[in-house]
Order: C-alpha cells, then sequence, then structure tokens
C-alpha cells in the first residue's frame, strides 16, 4: 500500500495476501465463465462431494452464507445439468443435492483450474513451498503442522 507504514510483519504479511486474493479473485471469474457458471455457482459446485449427497442447508454451512442465499446457485447448477435434487430417504421434506456426471466432470476441471499454483510458486525451491505450507496450515488451523508430504531423507 503505497505511503503506508505497516506496523508488524504480520499486516504486512497479511495485506500481501490480501493483494494475492485480486489475482484469486480474477482466476475464478475466468474459470466460472468457461464454465458458463457464476463464481458463486462454481465455488457451491466445488463445495459439493460428488459421493456424497448434502442438503442445501449443509451447502449453505460449507459456503458461509444463509440457505436461502444458496437457492440460486443451486437452481442454476441444477438447470444447466450439473446437480439434481432429491428429498432425502429419511426425511422426505429435505432436498438433497446430487452431483451429475456431467457436473463431476466440471468440478474436476473447475478444481484443477482453480488450484493450479501461480508462477511464483513454481519459482520458489521446493522446500521454501513445503516450508510456506506449513506456515500457512499452521495459521489456518492453530494446529502445528506435521510435515504432510513431506519426503522421507
Amino acid at each position: 500500500m503505497p505511503g503506508f507504514q505497516y506496523s508488524s510483519r504480520a499486516q504486512e504479511l497479511w495485506a500481501l495476501m490480501i493483494e494475492g486474493y485480486a489475482g484469486w479473485e480474477a482466476r475464478m471469474n475466468e474459470v466460472a465463465a468457461d464454465a458458463e457458471l457464476s463464481p458463486v455457482s462454481a465455488w457451491a459446485l466445488v463445495q459439493l462431494d460428488p459421493e456424497s449427497a448434502i442438503s442445501q442447508k449443509e451447502l449453505a454451512k460449507r459456503l458461509h452464507c444463509n440457505p436461502s442465499t444458496v437457492v440460486d446457485p443451486t437452481d442454476r447448477l441444477e438447470e444447466a445439468g450439473l446437480v439434481i435434487r432429491r428429498p432425502k430417504a429419511v426425511d422426505r421434506r429435505v432436498n438433497v443435492l446430487i452431483v451429475t456426471p456431467k457436473g463431476r466432470k466440471v468440478r474436476a476441471t473447475l478444481i484443477e483450474r482453480l488450484l493450479e499454483p501461480p508462477d511464483a510458486f513454481r519459482r520458489l525451491p521446493a522446500r521454501e513451498v513445503e516450508r510456506f505450507r506449513d506456515v500457512m496450515q499452521e495459521a489456518v488451523t492453530g494446529a502445528p503442522s506435521r510435515g504432510r508430504g513431506r519426503r522421507a531423507s
């Protein structure tokens, strides 16, 4: 931020992460548009597990929003043939969302493109990527990293 003096390294790190989100937003918009979806519908599809049907209420929890907010994106996913709604077997008052075969393909493509590391990450040495991943995991979860994904020496 031009002309701003950061009060700590942590504040500067947070500012850099916020700046990085601009790239994420641009990527999300592009990837969603290529799939002929809104960014909200694309993210909703990504949050669905093709192996396990969930209710719109559960989807709203995953998206950290009000259940009424997922109605429109869910309608659009259904209209596109990416999900179907079915009454839950144990409680027919509740509809569950099921990812269709077409939805599985679109979801896989969305995830692949969304999680493609930026060039800046690819230029880093592997040990720095692992160290950054471990620090971010600890920052997000609050639990020390167990070195998940590290190679044995």
